[in-house]
């Protein structure tokens, strides 16, 4: 039989287990919503390379003979994409602002490591038809 210390002694252990566990879930939430949000970047990156690789070809198959619709309506629905990159850009800098705060709200105050690891990259300027 336990007596009223040993009984006392196990809560606390048990609770500052779930507790622990508790901090590792919510720190790996918050580093997930970071990951999620620049691998969002990362593909909409990928749509704007392959609508630029498809107006560089138009461009070199046209040689010389624009048809100037095409183009316009090419750049401009490049610089609708390059729209939602720059805005997933601004969630992912909210939730990258989010993970520190939380960082902090937990003891971690050293942030290099994750400064490296999770870059937001800078926002695009958009494209001018010509």
């Amino acid at each position: 039989m336990q007596t009223c210390s040993a009984l006392k002694q196990d809560s606390h252990e048990s609770l500052c287990e779930e507790l622990l566990r508790e901090r590792a879930a919510v720190l790996s939430r918050a580093g997930f919503a970071v990951e999620d949000a620049l691998e969002k970047i990362i593909k909409i990156d990928r749509q704007i390379e392959e609508k630029m690789n498809e107006l560089r070809t138009r461009r070199s198959d046209a040689s010389g003979r624009k048809n100037q619709p095409d183009h316009v309506s090419l750049c401009e629905e490049i610089n609708a994409i390059i729209d939602q990159y720059n805005t997933a850009c601004q969630k992912a800098e909210i939730q990258y602002y989010y993970f520190i705060v939380t960082r902090e709200a937990l003891g971690l105050r050293r942030h290099e490591t994750v400064r490296q690891l999770y870059q937001v990259p800078p926002k695009k300027k958009k494209m001018q038809a010509i």
